[in-house]
Formats: C-alpha cells, sequence, structure tokens
C-alpha cells in the first residue's frame, strides 16, 4: 500500500455531497454476458492483468476531510460465483440481484471506495463479467471501457498504453501512456472568473429558497424505482430528432422531461441536472477515472402554450448548450449559490429537483457482438440487463438529501431501451411515479409520431408549491 495522496478537482469537488451516502446511490454497476466456450480461470488472469496493469482500478478512497487517495499495490481477486443450479430466467434474476447486493451492501467501508471486479458463471457456455467501482474511483464511461479491456486481456490483445490512466503513485508517477497532471487544472483564472459572472446572473435570478425544516425536507427522501420501456424503434426515431447533439436520444428525453414536468406555479425556465463528460469539454483525451461532473442547465418554456417537440427540443439544446460553454466546477456552483442566498445546505439541488444522465455514448450490445477476434475463438459478447442494473431506490435523511426528486436514466434491455426512474414518493408536484410514466410515455409517442404537431398538455398532479 503507498501513502495517501492528494485527491484532483473532480474528486475534491463532490466529496462533501457524496462522502456519507449510501452505497447504491453512488456506486456504478456495470456486466457483460459472455457466451461461447469460456476458460474461468484465464478469464480470473486476464482481470488480474488489467488491474495490475492500470492504477485507476487501485485507487481507494481516504476517509476524512480532505478526501486523499491510495492506490494499492495489490490487487484484488474477482469475485467468484456459481449459479449453475438454476435454470431459465430464475437464473439471470438471481445473478443481477447478487451484483445489486454487491452494490449495496458492500463487506465494508473501504470495499465500498473501490473498484471490484465479479464473475458469476451462469452455465457451462455463458459468464457475466461485471465491474462495481465508487463514482469517484471510475465514473460510467470508465467502468465500460476496462470491461473491454479484460475481454480485450482474456484474447491476448490488452495493451495498457493504449488507456490513459493519470493515476499517479509515488513510485511511478502517472500511469501507462499518461500526461503531466497539470492539463487536468478545470480552467484558467480568467475562465473561470468570466464563467463565475455567468452564474451569478443565472443563480440571481432564481427565488430564495423556502423553509427547510418543513414538509418533505423535514422527513427526508423516500425513493422508488419504476421503468418505462420504450421500443426500439421508437428509441431509434427520437436518436434521429435529437440531430448530431443528440447522439443516443437521451437529449431528446431531456426535452420531453421539460415539457412533461411543466407545472403552473413554475412559469419561468424549468432547471434540470445533468452529467458532462469532462474529457470532451476540456479535451482531457480518453482517460480512465471519474471525468465527469454535474452540470444545472434551463430549459425556457415561456411563451410556448401549444409547442411541438421541435419547439421543445430547441430549447431544450440551447439551455443545456448554454451551460456546457459556460462549464464551472458543480461544487462552485453550489458555493456561489449559498453566497447568493439562493442556495440553502444540505438541498443544494432543490432548485434543480429533476437530474437527468446523459450519456453521449453509451455502448450497446449490437456493437459488441461480431468482434472478430471474440468470434474466432467462439465468443460473444452483449451487455447484461444493463436497465436492472440501473437505479437504486433509497431512502436518504434530510440532513444528508440535497433536494433531488427524481433521476432519470437511460438503459438497454434486450433490444429496446428502459426509461429508469428513481422518483420520491412524496413528491407533491411531481405527483406519483406512475402519473409521470403515464405523462412520459404518452409524450414519447407524440414526440415520435407527429414531432411537428402540438405536443398533448403534460397534465400535471395538482399542487399548490414548489418543494422548498
Amino acid at each position: 500500500m503507498t501513502a495517501s495522496l492528494p485527491a484532483g478537482f473532480p474528486r475534491r469537488g463532490a466529496w462533501p455531497a457524496v462522502r456519507f451516502a449510501d452505497p447504491a446511490e453512488v456506486t456504478h454497476l456495470r456486466a457483460l454476458r459472455l457466451t461461447g466456450t469460456l476458460d474461468e480461470a484465464r478469464l480470473a488472469d486476464a482481470v488480474r492483468q488489467v488491474t495490475a496493469a492500470l492504477p485507476a482500478l487501485r485507487v481507494e478512497l481516504v476517509d476524512g476531510e480532505p478526501l486523499r487517495l491510495r492506490v494499492r499495490t495489490a490487487a484484488d481477486d474477482p469475485a467468484r460465483t456459481d449459479l449453475r443450479h438454476l435454470t431459465g430466467p430464475a437464473r439471470d434474476h438471481a445473478c443481477a440481484e447478487l451484483l445489486r447486493t454487491a452494490r449495496d451492501r458492500p463487506a465494508d467501508r473501504a470495499e465500498a471506495h473501490r473498484a471490484r471486479f465479479h464473475l458469476v458463471r451462469l452455465a457451462d457456455d455463458e459468464i457475466v463479467l461485471a465491474l462495481t467501482a465508487h463514482s469517484l474511483v471510475l465514473d460510467a464511461r470508465s467502468v465500460y471501457a476496462l470491461l473491454g479491456a479484460v475481454c480485450q486481456a482474456y484474447t491476448g490483445r490488452f495493451r495498457a498504453e493504449q488507456y490513459r490512466d493519470p493515476t499517479p503513485t509515488p513510485t511511478t508517477g502517472p500511469g501507462p501512456g499518461a500526461e503531466p497532471l497539470a492539463p487536468l487544472a478545470p480552467l484558467s483564472e480568467r475562465a473561470r472568473a468570466s464563467r463565475r459572472r455567468w452564474w451569478t446572473r443565472r443563480l440571481a435570478a432564481l427565488p430564495a429558497p423556502a423553509d427547510t425544516t418543513a414538509g418533505a425536507a423535514r422527513r427526508g427522501r423516500e425513493s422508488q424505482t419504476h421503468r418505462l420501456r420504450v421500443p426500439a424503434g421508437r428509441w431509434e426515431a427520437l436518436t434521429t430528432s435529437a440531430g448530431p447533439l443528440g447522439g443516443n436520444g437521451s437529449l431528446a428525453v431531456m426535452a420531453v422531461a421539460a415539457w412533461c414536468l411543466r407545472t403552473p406555479d413554475s412559469p419561468g425556465p424549468g432547471y434540470f441536472s445533468t452529467v458532462v463528460d469532462l474529457r470532451d469539454h476540456l479535451e482531457l483525451g480518453p482517460l480512465l477515472g471519474p471525468f465527469s461532473d454535474r452540470l444545472p442547465f434551463g430549459v425556457d418554456l415561456s411563451g410556448l402554450s401549444a409547442p411541438s417537440f421541435h419547439d421543445v427540443l430547441l430549447r431544450t439544446q440551447a439551455g443545456f448548450l448554454d451551460a456546457v460553454v459556460h462549464y464551472l466546477p458543480y461544487d462552485e456552483v453550489v458555493a456561489l449559490g449559498v453566497e447568493l442566498g439562493r442556495i440553502a445546505p444540505p438541498r443544494t439541488a432543490a432548485h434543480w429537483d429533476v437530474t437527468l444522465h446523459f450519456c453521449r455514448n453509451p455502448p450497446a450490445s449490437s456493437a459488441t457482438r461480431g468482434e472478430r477476434t471474440l468470434a474466432e475463438q467462439g465468443l460473444s459478447i452483449e451487455l447484461f440487463r444493463e436497465s436492472d442494473l440501473l437505479g437504486a431506490a433509497t431512502s436518504v435523511p434530510a440532513d444528508r438529501w440535497d433536494g433531488v426528486a427524481l433521476d432519470l436514466r437511460p438503459g438497454e434491455s434486450g433490444p429496446d431501451t428502459e426509461l429508469v426512474l428513481d422518483i420520491d414518493r412524496h413528491h407533491p408536484r411531481l405527483g406519483h411515479a406512475e402519473h409521470v410514466l403515464q405523462v412520459l410515455d404518452r409524450t414519447l409517442d407524440a414526440a415520435v409520431t407527429a414531432p411537428d404537431a402540438p405536443l398533448p398538455p403534460p397534465h400535471p398532479a395538482p399542487t399548490t408549491r414548489r418543494l422548498p
């Protein structure tokens, strides 16, 4: 074990908000299903090879203020489970439950603060390869990349230098293929000052927070997970309609959500938060680690009484891009809002209480199948129940709840996509989850079938006030 190291800016900024969070709230979980003639021992060796070569997989968080890191010299062996005694759908269900349990209830806090591979044998010709990782160790994009790296190692094609791992260690410096850490500084002082002025204007226009000791704020958040299946054809049409900014349809879903969640008592812009990939925004390259940040943005639908989907989409794109080009680290946005009296801890996200998990380039099973080297070895790969591994209904005490009442994530479910909603079941503005799902489904259908016709009215659940 090495001495502790200072944390970089993405980790430092997010640490206060996630330090005491339940593992289910802050742990990424993704998995691949490998089918064919499989050597489990060889796959475990591939995990060890990748973990030994890439320090990012051996980082763990050192609990304390300020946050520090350690890079373990020895790698954990993958956790191995055999479910061949089960058959049919029960087998996949048991595997998903096992992986969710590994995410939600790790053996100890140290294990919750690191990355861990899992191998689950489903049949003689079928293994699930999964990776759980704290969001401040690896972001979702890194998790997908590292699952792919293990598959490369299994087929003898893994090259550590192809992965930019900037994790420093006292003995080796930055990892294979990395450049010096200086370019990872988020912004120049001149850019920061300019963007602080922009955010000051935006935050100053928000209403002051209401009494945070009343109502929902006093009881905290009690969320439940619900899912809405979007057929493959509808999702493909959404992707096309969203244009070059949509990529996978996520921005189109943002637009639909902006319309569906509009309420009479919120006549101004609706505010949301999403995820911005700093690799792209700051031109950092394909780094491994937690290089994503939270981004609040506004969608101003004022003056639109009966807009078409394209009308709403244009407003959504404008609001999203405006926030992206003025990117400021999220912790600085929150600190500025507190300074201006527009944000009150711990409800630091009460103004943007819907989080849309925007993934620019998600993998898809169709893209992982048919890879020649694997096919030559009689293997195929697909995502394993991606949407089922998303969602983490939790109860958050009032003194830790940041105010987000709905998390919306797209995930693959066979040939289709599922929108996974974690929603506060007592939310007076959004209403019941079933109502939100019905409105989303109806509006998604209208957006695809008649994108230039007026959208159906959102018909929000009755409410008298916005959450404080």
